[in-house]
């Protein structure tokens, strides 16, 4: 017998060389070069999509700044003209800086920190308008100008900030450094602008234009002497030439002429400022290149490093994929057996299992369940094995049982459901011989009532037997007219009176099929009656369309919301097998199965009135012959009155009254006590006189179906009579 090892054995040597190695080895690679790395691929991305375009829109601020300074102070024609196009010139970087910076590259070399910087920046960017209007309606002063317009360029040096090369401290130095002396060019900027606007004015400057004005120039030459030593001689050489230049010289001179009080004229101060900001510029331009170039040495040297360590980390997964594959492709085909079993059983067996065990098959646990022998020497994996064995056919065998439990209770059903069926039956031909015999207008209508009852009665008995997966019994040897079908399912509902069945043409159904439709639209009309207000009408409407004959059925309730309907349309388009302990809503359950069974479609919508209609779509296969059509007579809707009676002779349709035959009562003949007596089958057609009648009709007289509607015929004249009466009463 092979040797067997423990499973946390094998976990143990499969995990813990390749974590150890993996960890410890691309940790330390993570930790030293993923930061430096993507920071050194990101400068040039971040410099040509952010640095460059917010560099160049920092300028035109500057420069719209000394401008508006200068039409704030003149208000001139010619200084408006001026400002404009440098205006022009601004909107043209701030748009090219919103195009550059929210571009897919830009966004993705971003850090955290610089979109918060870059949002930041956006905001003073847009403000821009803000400040201009206040220019052009002159409602800002020299001081409140300088200070508007310092916002956009704090912004943009806190972005610059954010823009760290790596974490090397020279180039950090460096950078720093570029970025103060961009600072000081700002500081000049300010200090030009507040200094041209009272030139323009031939004025002296406020004390709060001086002091403003004296902090601004101490501040720049600040900045300039903490910046330079931090460069190194390449990148300072520049801005040392420019500090020594006669151009900076001649600037400082006019400068402390403005701190001393002396004069000074503007042409003098816009020149020399002019020629300052193009040294500024020049320095500028010269030295980010150069500190772009100095980062290429500490580029290589990172790359070197991630190369080493990237090797040796390599090697350590190659070492630790060989032993996992050795140690973990054992284990891999044990489970992946069981697994397979497992998945078998689930999708396979099982349902395989059901659908012989729902067509009455025998099924055989032994050969459905085989045992799983799992290949391999893992002792844990074998004893997972020998216990899915047992549960696997414990499943089985739960299934056949259930669904020996679930036939034979559904066979019980069904045969109490026969039971009562049959009983109803004959009571329902009792009860149609004592209608026929019955003399007593009070006794016939407590009668009727009992019919009608019974009939629902047998209604509620078929419905057990359609649930528990039988079928009604009752059956037509011939086509039944679909009019008189949605009749006899009007006659089961308990509020049959507020049921209006309008023409249906002659159409019929199949006798094999009328039982069934008939007991389908009897729940449909059973569920409107109940749920809609007592005194309202259900009506019920049918026509021949380009796939069958469609029934529309609606109530007048409060109707459905647009979930609950969409959850019956799909129980009734996909009826699910009937679980006895969902007691809900059964009559759709019933719909359901009948419709599936047929094929007939049925789907609730919302009503015109408020309430619920139900379209029911029978299929051309369950259409029989159509009726010949003949000229229907002139009709006679009879009102009873004690002692006298009216006629009115009227079309079908003319009104709402029940249409009766003006022949009705030529087939009787007179008793022994002078009271008329119904003459068989004498108001029936030739062809229908002739066709054989359905088994529980076969008695004499008519079926109960046709009593009841005959009944609810006479039953709703004598009322209308007995209010005609009492009407006519109160009138004499």
């Amino acid at each position: 017998m092979a040797s067997s090892r423990s499973i946390r054995f094998k976990v143990s040597v499969l995990l813990v060389i390749p974590l150890v190695s993996l960890v410890a080895l691309w940790g330390f690679a993570t930790a030293v070069t993923v930061g430096d790395s993507v920071s050194l691929l990101s400068v040039g991305t971040l410099y040509d999509s952010i640095g460059k375009p917010a560099g160049e829109l920092g300028i035109a601020v500057q420069r719209e700044h000394i401008l508006s300074a200068e039409f704030l102070a003149t208000r001139s024609d010619a200084d408006r003209d001026t400002l404009a196009g440098q205006r022009a010139v601004t909107d043209q970087a701030r748009a090219r800086l919103r195009r550059q910076t929210t571009g897919e590259a830009a966004q993705a070399a971003m850090s955290d920190e610089m979109r918060m910087r870059h949002e930041e920046l956006m905001r003073q960017v847009n403000g821009l308008d803000a400040i201009r209007a206040r220019i052009d309606s002159g409602r800002i002063g020299p001081v409140g100008l300088s200070q508007e317009f310092t916002r956009l360029p704090d912004a943009l040096r806190r972005l610059f900030n954010t823009l760290s090369l790596s974490n090397d401290l020279s180039l950090y130095r460096q950078s720093r450094g570029i970025t103060m002396i961009n600072q000081a060019m700002d500081l000049l900027s300010r200090e030009r602008a507040l200094a041209t606007g009272a030139l323009a004015l031939r004025s002296p400057m406020t004390p709060s234009e001086m002091r403003l004005f004296t902090r601004l120039a101490a501040n720049r030459i600040f900045l300039m002497d903490q910046a330079l030593p931090d460069l190194e001689p390449e990148l300072r050489a520049p801005f040392s030439d420019m500090i020594a230049s006669s151009t900076y010289a001649r600037f400082t001179t006019l400068e402390n002429h403005l701190l001393t009080g002396a004069e000074v004229r503007s042409t003098d101060w816009r020149a020399a400022g002019d020629a300052l900001d193009a040294a500024y510029q020049r320095s500028l331009t010269a030295a980010a290149p150069a500190l772009v170039e100095q980062a290429t040495p500490v580029a290589v040297g990172v790359f070197v490093r991630a190369g080493v360590i990237g090797v040796l980390g390599l090697i350590a997964v190659v070492a630790s994929l060989l032993v996992s594959y050795r140690v973990g492709s054992g284990i891999t085909k044990e489970l992946a057996a069981v697994r397979r079993a497992a998945a078998e059983l689930a999708q396979t067996r099982l349902p395989r299992v059901m659908e012989k065990l729902r067509r009455g098959d025998r099924v055989d646990v032994e050969a459905e369940a085989p045992a799983l022998k799992p290949p391999g020497s893992t002792s844990e994996i074998h004893d997972v094995a020998d216990a899915f064995n047992s549960v696997q056919r414990s499943a089985v065998d739960a299934a056949v049982e259930q669904a020996r439990l679930r036939e034979g209770v559904s066979q019980a059903f069904r045969n109490l459901a026969r039971r009562s069926q049959s009983l109803l039956q004959r009571q329902l031909k009792l009860l149609d011989g004592m209608q026929k015999q019955a003399e007593d207008p009070a006794a016939l209508e407590n009668l009727f009532r009992l019919d009608h009852l019974t009939t629902r009665m047998r209604r509620h008995a078929e419905g057990l037997v359609i649930l528990s997966g039988g079928a009604a019994g009752r059956k037509w040897r011939s086509s039944v007219p679909m009019e008189d079908v949605l009749r006899g399912a009007a006659a089961q509902v308990e509020d049959y009176a507020r049921v209006r069945i309008y023409p249906t043409g002659g159409t019929t159904l199949v006798g094999n099929a009328a039982a069934d439709m008939m007991h389908l639209f009897a729940e449909i009309l059973e569920n409107a009656t109940v749920f809609s207000p007592p005194g309202s009408q259900v009506s019920v409407r049918g026509e021949l369309v380009g796939r069958g004959f469609a029934v529309e059925i609606e109530d007048r309730g409060l109707g459905l919301t647009e979930d609950k309907r969409a959850a019956i349309n799909e129980r009734l388009a996909s009826p699910p097998e009937f679980d006895p302990a969902d007691t809900d809503r059964l009559g759709f359950a019933v719909v359901g199965l009948l419709a599936a069974r047929y094929g007939v479609e049925v789907a609730l919508r919302a009503s015109p009135y408020g309430g619920t209609g139900v379209v029911v779509l029978i299929p051309e296969q369950l259409l029989g012959d159509p009726e010949p059509i003949e000229e229907p007579p002139v009709l006679t809707v009879i009102s009873v009155r004690p002692g006298s009676a009216e006629q009115r002779a009227e079309r079908p349709g003319d009104s709402g009254e029940v249409p009766i035959p003006a022949d009705l009562w030529k087939p009787m003949r007179r008793g022994a006590d002078g009271l008329p007596r119904r003459v068989r089958q004498a108001n029936t057609p030739p062809r229908r006189a002739q066709e054989p009648r359905p088994p529980e009709a076969e008695v004499e007289g008519r079926s109960p179906e046709e009593a009841r509607a005959l009944m609810s015929t006479l039953q709703s004249g004598w009322q209308r009579g007995r209010a005609d009466d009492e009407d006519g009463g109160a009138k004499r």
